[in-house]
């Protein structure tokens, strides 16, 4: 892996239950990836937050990176995010956005077929 760790970032929500298909994802992920290089942060009304899972990471050294799971890019990853990040970078750990996964056009191709598979399309 590029990375000495990923951050998985979404959204955040005060309902409990909405998160459970990004701790799933995660749990996937960290199984491809390896076991404790993957985490699972929120922007706001969940916890952890991407400053808990930063500063609770044993690693002062190397490379995070923080891809959100968001399908656009929005004022939080224009703004909020890089701020975020700029607090928590050191000389020796460096943290890079990466684009949101709502930029990827195999995404793109899976949502056409959802759709078309819920409008009963072939």
């Amino acid at each position: 892996m590029k990375y000495d760790h990923v951050v998985l970032l979404a959204h955040g929500s005060p309902d409990s239950i909405w998160k459970m298909p990004f701790e799933a994802l995660q749990a996937r992920v960290e199984k491809e990836c390896g076991i404790g290089k993957t985490s699972l942060a929120f922007m706001e009304l969940t916890e952890p937050t991407l400053e808990q899972v930063v500063t609770g990471l044993d690693i002062d050294h190397g490379t995070i990176a923080v891809l959100p799971i968001f399908l656009a890019v929005g004022r939080h990853l224009r703004v909020d995010v890089p701020i975020k990040i700029q607090t928590l970078v050191t000389d020796d750990l460096k943290i890079e956005l990466l684009k949101p996964i709502g930029d990827s056009p195999l995404l793109h191709n899976a949502m056409l077929e959802i759709i078309a598979n819920q409008l009963g399309e072939p």
